[in-house]
């Protein structure tokens, strides 16, 4: 239950900055930062590829007129092979960026090495964008403290700060 806590909370965070980032598109005069170091002017300054400090986890993120997208791309390949995602959608409300992010993801009650996958669970977090410059994304999102592996359900949560950096 633990390790699988974890996993979500990694996993949460992350969605939780690609939601943010993902309807974080302003109108076309208006930066797309409240923070203030070199402010994104334009949808195509921002960075395809990002990397939560938290989780390690790397996001492709995308604005799409009023909306922004991103999309776990680092995926381990026994995660991808049963079809698990976590991706994010967000849209700019006055000075931030709020959203969710939708998941996919194995659950396990047990811990440490060897733990089975006891069931695969869908998942909906929230996500809230702060800033978004060149050079880092921050925000905060839900994570999870307590969940039932076999309902899938969140049984308790909370928000945690997250900042992603530019890929290099």
């Amino acid at each position: 239950m633990i390790r699988f806590l974890k996993l979500w909370s990694c996993i949460l965070t992350f969605t939780a900055l690609l939601f943010s980032l993902s309807g974080c598109s302003p109108p076309a005069q208006q930066p797309l930062s409240t923070g203030q170091s070199k402010p994104i002017q334009t949808a195509e300054q921002l960075k395809d590829i990002w990397v939560s400090q938290t989780t390690g986890k790397e996001f492709r993120a995308k604005v799409d007129g009023n909306v922004f997208h991103a999309e776990w791309v680092n995926m381990p390949p026994e995660l991808a092979a049963h079809g698990s995602f976590i991706r994010t959608e967000c849209k700019r409300q006055g000075s931030k960026w709020v959203g969710s992010s939708a998941s996919f993801l194995p659950c396990s009650l047990g811990n440490g090495p060897g733990s089975k996958i006891d069931n695969w669970c869908r998942l909906e977090t929230t996500i809230e964008i702060d800033s978004i410059t060149a050079d880092r994304i921050s925000g905060r999102g839900e994570t999870l403290q307590k969940f039932d592996c076999q309902k899938c359900k969140i049984l308790e949560s909370t928000t945690k700060d997250f900042f992603w950096l530019p890929k290099k």
